[in-house]
C-alpha cells in the first residue's frame, strides 16, 4: 500500500511531466531581458530533455535490476549537472529507495538531504524531510529525526509531520510527547486508512503505558 507521502511524491512527479514547459517558459519570461528569449529558452529546453532522457536511462536501470554502481551513477549525474531541473530531486528520491531497498540505510540520508537542500519544488522538500526521518527512526536516531522535522510550515504535510514526531518521540520513550504528536496527526489526517494506522500506533502506546 503507497503512504500519503508516496502519494504526493506521484503527484508532483505528474505535475512535472505534464507542465515542465510550461514552468520553464515562466522562467524563460523573468529572464529573457537578461540572456534573451532565444538563447536562454533553447538552453533550458536543452537541459530539460537531458534532465529527462537521463531520467529515463535512470528508470530503466531500476526497472532492470541494475547494480548500485549504476543506480547512483545515473543519479548523482541528475544531481551534479542537472540540479535545476525536477528530475534532480525525482532521481534522488529514487536512489534513496533503491538504498533502502538494498539494505544500505546509512546511505539514505545523503539524496534526501539533497533534496531538501537544493530541489526548488516545496512539496518535493517535504517529502525528502520526512523520508529522512523515517530513515533517522529505523536506524534508532531519534532526536536526529526530531531536528529534520522541526519545520515551521508544513502545509498539507502537517499530519505526516505529527505522525513522524510520534514515532520520534515514542522511539526516545516519551510517552505523553508522542501521545500528544499522535493526537495532532489524528487531527489533520484526511486519510481514512492512515487514521486507522495511526489510532493504532496510539492506542498500543496508551495501553502500554496504562
Amino acid at each position: 500500500m503507497a503512504s500519503n507521502d508516496d502519494e504526493q511524491l506521484e503527484a508532483l512527479s505528474q505535475w512535472f511531466r505534464e507542465n515542465g514547459k510550461a514552468l520553464i517558459a515562466g522562467v524563460v519570461i523573468a529572464v529573457g531581458g537578461v540572456f534573451g528569449w532565444q538563447q536562454w529558452g533553447a538552453y533550458q529546453d536543452r537541459q530539460m530533455e537531458a534532465a529527462s532522457a537521463t531520467y529515463m536511462q535512470l528508470l530503466d536501470a531500476r526497472h532492470t535490476g541494475a547494480d548500485t554502481d549504476t543506480i547512483l551513477r545515473r543519479a548523482r549525474v541528475l544531481m551534479d549537472e542537472y540540479g535545476g531541473t525536477p528530475y534532480a530531486a525525482m532521481g534522488a528520491f529514487h536512489l534513496a529507495t533503491h538504498l533502502a531497498d538494498a539494505g544500505e540505510l546509512d546511505a539514505v540520508a545523503e539524496p534526501l538531504s539533497w533534496v531538501v537542500q537544493n530541489a526548488d519544488d516545496e512539496g518535493f522538500r517535504h517529502i525528502a524531510r520526512l523520508r529522512l526521518a523515517q530513515a533517522h527512526i529505523g536506524s534508532g536516531s531519534f532526536e536526529a529525526a526530531l531536528e529534520v522535522l522541526r519545520v515551521e510550515d508544513t502545509g498539507t504535510f502537517a499530519a505526516r509531520y505529527a505522525e513522524r514526531r510520534g514515532d520520534a518521540y515514542r522511539g526516545l520513550g516519551e510517552v505523553d510527547s508522542a501521545l500528544e504528536a499522535y493526537d495532532n496527526a489524528l487531527a489533520e489526517v484526511d486519510s481514512q486508512q492512515r487514521r486507522q494506522l495511526i489510532e493504532r500506533k496510539r492506542d498500543d502506546l496508551a495501553q502500554g503505558n496504562a
